[in-house]
């Protein structure tokens, strides 16, 4: 698969959470087992929504651009991803917060992304 086509794949990606994010954050917390919901978690998951949309359309703009560009989208792409991850088992293990299975699969397909980031740079490296 070429970067661009993978950039496009991280631009939907990033676009479609997003919205989910902003536009259903109570059913986006349901399924993150966040209880009680109220207007505060609805706020901070709002937020995020908004940037990973802004994320998702800065991948689809400059999804043809030089090699630089393209490795600045994937490398913030490869740290929000892994990062999450790690955040997210820091938070499970560490501070014993509740986990659940779609949790689990989201952030098992974040770090997957995350990873073939991190692949995609090194293969533009040798370029």
């Amino acid at each position: 698969m070429k970067t661009s086509n993978f950039l496009l794949f991280l631009a939907i990606y990033g676009i479609l959470t997003g919205c989910m994010m902003l536009f259903n954050a109570g059913g986006s917390l349901i399924n993150y087992g966040v209880q009680p919901i109220d207007h505060y978690h609805i706020s901070i998951i709002q937020y995020v929504g908004i940037s990973n949309i802004t994320m998702g359309f800065l991948s689809f703009l400059l999804r043809n651009e030089q090699s630089k560009v393209s490795q600045a989208i994937l490398l913030t792409t490869s740290i929000t991803t892994v990062g999450s991850f790690l955040k997210g088992c820091y938070d499970v293990y560490i501070v014993n917060l509740p986990s659940n299975t779609f949790f689990w699969i989201d952030m098992s397909f974040r770090l997957l992304v995350g990873l073939v980031c991190l692949f995609y740079i090194t293969q533009n490296q040798k370029k």
